[in-house]
């Protein structure tokens, strides 16, 4: 069976992407968050974690783009 190739997910808010791959030295499934800088292994928590990852914080103030 061929190992599948690169998959990006966009995070909630669509300001980050998960990317999964597999491992080339244990042929797991990887993946890891631009958004967050999370990390984990298998397809499916990745993408659940794409599901639920956001950027947006709330941090900022509310006029911090007027």
């Amino acid at each position: 069976m061929a190992a599948l190739g690169s998959r990006f997910y966009l995070t909630a808010d669509g300001g980050g992407r998960v990317e999964t791959v597999t491992h080339p030295e244990t042929g797991e499934r990887v993946w890891s968050c631009s958004s967050c800088e999370a990390q984990g292994r298998g397809e499916s928590e990745g993408r659940a974690h794409a599901a639920g990852c956001s950027t947006r914080s709330g941090s900022l103030p509310l006029d911090h783009f007027n």
